[in-house]
């Protein structure tokens, strides 16, 4: 198989969009190009790129099958051909890796993985965590290899690959962020805070303008960046990948840097001529990870609870940058991994005034929070995107909080 950069087909459009295509053919119609997403030479509403994003997204979601849907929902971990040791288990490009692992354990999940080809192919995943340190280069092949393979099935359901940033610290730092020296390096995310509160948020345009050019760039469109979590306790771990302690200062990062890297203060942009487009920007970790028992992280058993030991803490502290990110149009929102402890908590109020059920339900799944709090009180109208694991391990912490007032 030849590399999907070097099998690109282009097709201009006079006052329209260039059309690219590696193994699906186009549509001529009207003098103009189309792409033929199903290959059968029909032009239906979706490949017409005359037709508003809601007409064409709707057109499609009614032709979907119930596999192409349910493989959409589900975002895994991945790793590329080039990092692969054993070049029998990578495709013919060298850049897809097919190595199939039997329980492959992680601190997220034990699962089985197989193929890039037959996990595009057969089971229609399309969002992929890249959390190695490719050259850009090499990023972009991968990229572009994957979504030829996708072009070449149903739909031609694109894929998204995604990562945690790659634009601040020195050093790969797990969970926050998966590359170092290779995108521009700017300090990590406590020191541009201090800056901004010595010079004033101005740096945060660039700071977003590099991040947007430079992934759009290597083709990735959508990050797990940043938080708005506010560092209320030095002792948690992930204290070092928040803008700092005062909410007003994540407030005002939050205020440009959302709309920096998507392009615009009401969303994700298109790709314009002379520059790339949007890149989705997630906004972790609703409704405020920091609110942790002894700085313990939820990520393990001993921190799976939200504790809120000052009264109306939610509201004051931990609420105010997601209300920014939400005004914002911040694509989607990633809850925590905790769930709000009742006994050990003062009472808490929502945007309303009125009192807060603490439901000892984990977050992901907690309607109160999420369609109650993050919906219907706060008017989100993005996707809820959940932290990695919540199907299986994360989920196993269970029980409710009833005696547990005064214990650690």
């Amino acid at each position: 198989m030849n590399k999907a950069s070097t099998n690109i087909h282009f097709y201009k459009n006079e006052n329209g969009p260039v059309i690219r295509v590696t193994v699906k053919p186009v549509i001529e119609k009207d003098g103009l190009y189309f792409r033929d997403l199903t290959g059968d030479g029909r032009l239906a509403p979706y490949k017409d790129w005359r037709n508003t994003p809601a007409k064409r997204a709707a057109s499609l979601a009614a032709e979907l099958s119930a596999d192409e849907k349910i493989g959409m929902l589900f975002v895994n971990s991945w790793k590329m051909g080039i990092y692969q040791e054993d070049r029998t288990k990578v495709d013919e490009s060298s850049l897809l890796n097919e190595e199939i692992v039997e329980q492959d354990e992680s601190i997220f999940n034990v699962e089985n993985t197989y193929g890039t080809t037959c996990t595009v192919k057969e089971m229609g995943i399309r969002h992929f965590i890249l959390r190695q340190n490719p050259r850009p280069g090499e990023l972009a092949d991968w990229i572009n290899q994957l979504n030829m393979v996708a072009e070449g099935t149903g739909h031609a359901l694109p894929v998204m690959v995604l990562s945690n940033s790659r634009n601040e610290h020195g050093e790969i730092v797990f969970g926050m962020n998966d590359a170092a020296g290779v995108f521009a390096t700017w300090p990590g995310t406590m020191g541009i805070a201090a800056a901004v509160r010595g010079n004033g948020p101005e740096l945060i345009d660039s700071f977003a303008r590099c991040i947007r050019m430079e992934w759009n760039a290597v083709g990735m469109k959508k990050g797990y960046m940043y938080m708005a979590d506010v560092m209320t306790d030095p002792r948690w771990q992930r204290s070092y990948g928040t803008f700092g302690e005062d909410p007003e200062i994540v407030c005002a990062i939050m205020e440009r840097l959302i709309p920096g890297i998507q392009g615009s203060s009401q969303g994700v942009t298109k790709k314009k001529k002379k520059r790339g487009g949007g890149v989705s920007v997630t906004i972790k970790h609703f409704p405020g990870g920091r609110a942790r028992e002894n700085g313990f992280d939820p990520h393990y058993v001993q921190g799976q609870w939200n504790v809120y030991q000052t009264e109306d803490s939610l509201r004051t502290y931990h609420l105010p940058a997601f209300r920014t990110a939400i005004d914002k149009k911040a694509s989607s929102i990633m809850p925590y991994y905790a769930k709000p402890s009742a006994a050990k908590s003062k009472s808490q109020y929502g945007p309303d005034g009125d009192a807060m059920e603490m439901e000892p339900v984990g977050l992901a799944f907690n309607r109160v929070f999420i369609q109650g709090l993050l919906r219907e009180k706060m008017g989100f109208e993005g996707y809820v995107n959940s932290d990695s694991g919540i199907s299986n391990k994360m989920a196993a912490y269970k029980g409710g909080d009833k005696d547990l007032k005064g214990k650690v």
